[in-house]
């Protein structure tokens, strides 16, 4: 994964004095540890959450049951929720939410092996912005991983370049 998209985004939540906090299962922690490998990281990262089980999920970030019985656990919607989640949980203005399934087993027609969503949110002044991505991850478990955590931490640099 290359350091210079966690590097943008660490420069860009320290200059606009934002926080920032996540909420994974699929990725494990490691957008949150991405985040916390850049000096000064103290200045913007808040934490995060592994709620790997589907029940952690809505005991530790409030994603509701319903939501995730609607939807599945690996949807957009529920990505948003654990960002939103996130952002509510530790107190932060942008959150990062990734669920999915990143291999070899446990896939289904709906949802398969390498499905995995991602979603960011900003709360800024001006209201909630949010953006979500569903991937379909062909590598191993771990490139499925590392791609995932790549593509978190470029989406929500990608939505805090769209709203100054």
């Amino acid at each position: 994964m290359p350091a210079t998209v966690s590097s943008r985004l660490a420069q860009l939540l320290t200059q606009r004095s934002l926080h920032i906090a996540t909420a994974e299962s699929c990725t494990l922690g490691g957008v949150c540890s991405a985040l916390g490998a850049i000096p000064g990281a103290s200045s913007y990262l808040q934490g995060g959450i592994v709620a790997y089980q589907t029940g952690l999920k809505t005991e530790l970030l409030g994603v509701s049951a319903e939501l995730i019985q609607a939807h599945h656990v690996v949807s957009p919607e529920v990505a948003e929720a654990l960002a939103l989640g996130a952002t509510e949980r530790l107190d932060a203005e942008v959150g990062i939410g990734t669920t999915g399934l990143a291999g070899p087993g446990g896939g289904e027609p709906l949802h398969p092996v390498g499905q995995v969503c991602i979603a960011s949110v900003y709360r800024s002044r001006d209201g909630l912005h949010t953006r979500s991505k569903t991937l379909q991850l062909q590598g191993s478990r771990e490139e499925n991983i590392q791609q995932a955590i790549h593509e978190a931490l470029q989406l929500t640099l990608e939505l805090l370049e769209a709203h100054p």
